[in-house]
């Protein structure tokens, strides 16, 4: 076990608006040259850290910056990102045990309980483990009336259909698939998942066996949400009037495994080992976890914007937050977004086109929903890059690496028929 950082010595509190800004932003260079204090520099070092995907050192930082006490702005940011770097490494006892700063106040701790909560119903789970074939994997792939991609897995040797939903950032089962396949409650704990729309209680779960194709996930922490909720309310063609059944959905934490190619119009998924790889090509990093995956674009102006990105959403959205700031119109429209859950949310506005440029790809996205202005917590996110993005190309995504792409094919020839 490597050696824990030495304590951070105290210094007068200085603060800085700018430095939160680009906090905010993920700006992490201005971040970086802004740091005026130790804690303020290597909280922008563990950030930087985390967008490399390099989770344990920035974990080490992290608890550093939170248990300091010369500046709690920087010692509640860390504690937020400690405790969602934890979830997302399924390091669920650590996460339950997680030390509080001894200067949090009530509503600073509000913002890490709900964490920590999902530590204690998973602590003590099995390791997951993931085994994939020499050979990439091609499925076939289904897309449904709302535009989702959904691929066929088995859950204890039991098949059924899931979405692949970056959105999502675990994967969640359907109580009657769960009862199906034998799966049980981990916990009697209940948990909440958000989605764009609301929020669904659910339960944790422990899958033994997940099979997409040849690929074996044994020991899948999911969560199963209650039949009853598991439908999609849309207006598009073809959905019924009870809306979409969903069986389950794979979700990030499953995805981030993969090297996942998504080819809409031959309808096919390819899902590869990833390979940890130099960018000796030049390319450079356009994908993100920073509490969730991140993708950067630019607009015409040459300005950079961060986009969740979310293949389970009807279409993308942008935060009435950076309407100015990008300088586009809006106009009426009266139209409702439908969620996991039965959830809803109204929009009165559309941006008609929103050109972006999206890991060297010029799109186009019509008719780009608005909503909000919603600030997205700690760090701010412009907007949701949906399955509309889908009808410009094939979807590449390689988040071991943080390279998305769309329009390559993303297959060897091999592959690709």
């Amino acid at each position: 076990m490597a050696e824990t950082p030495p304590p951070l010595p105290a210094v007068p509190h200085v603060y800085s608006e700018k430095y939160w800004l680009a906090f905010a932003d993920i700006d992490l260079n201005t971040l970086r040259e802004n740091a005026q204090t130790g804690p303020e520099a290597r909280f922008a070092d563990a950030m930087r850290l985390l967008a490399l995907g390099k989770y344990d050192s920035a974990e080490r930082d992290l608890r550093v910056v939170s248990q300091q006490l010369s500046d709690m702005n920087v010692a509640v940011a860390a504690q937020v990102m400690l405790a969602s770097t934890l979830r997302y490494q399924h390091r669920w006892a650590e996460l339950r045990d997680l030390p509080l700063n001894s200067r949090l106040n009530a509503s600073d701790r509000v913002m890490t309980t709900d964490l920590e909560l999902w530590g204690k119903a998973f602590a003590g789970a099995p390791r997951e483990t993931t085994t994939f074939p020499d050979e990439p994997v091609v499925l076939p792939m289904r897309v449904t009336a709302v535009g989702t991609p959904t691929i066929r897995v088995r859950i204890n040797g039991k098949e059924y259909q899931f979405w692949l939903d970056t959105g999502s950032s675990m994967t969640a089962i359907s109580s009657d698939v769960a009862a199906a396949a034998n799966i049980a409650e981990f916990s009697s704990d209940v948990l909440s998942v958000k989605t764009f729309a609301g929020s669904a209680p659910v339960k944790a779960a422990i899958a033994n066996k997940i099979e997409i194709g040849s690929i074996v996930i044994t020991n899948s922490p999911v969560v199963i949400i209650d039949a009853s909720l598991m439908h999609l309310r849309s207006t598009a063609d073809g959905v019924p009037p009870r809306g979409i059944v969903v069986d389950g959905i794979i979700g990030w934490d499953t995805i981030r495994q993969f090297d996942l190619t998504m080819n809409y119009s031959s309808e096919k998924v390819v899902i590869r080992e990833p390979k940890v790889r130099d960018f000796i090509d030049g390319r450079e990093q356009n994908l993100y976890w920073l509490g969730k995956p991140l993708l950067e674009a630019r607009a015409e102006s040459g300005d950079k914007y961060h986009f969740s990105l979310d293949t389970g959403a009807q279409s993308s959205f942008l935060n009435a937050t950076v309407l100015e700031k990008l300088g586009v119109g809006t106009r009426s429209a009266d139209t409702r977004v439908y969620g996991i859950a039965l959830t809803g949310r109204a929009t009165s506005r559309v941006v008609p086109l929103l050109a972006l440029n999206v890991a060297g790809k010029h799109v186009a996205l019509e008719n780009v929903l608005v909503y909000g202005p919603i600030p997205s917590g700690l760090i701010n996110c412009d907007g949701i890059l949906g399955s509309d993005l889908a009808r410009f190309g094939t979807i590449h995504i390689d988040a071991t690496n943080g390279v998305f792409s769309v329009g390559s094919s993303g297959m060897s020839e091999d592959t690709a028929e």
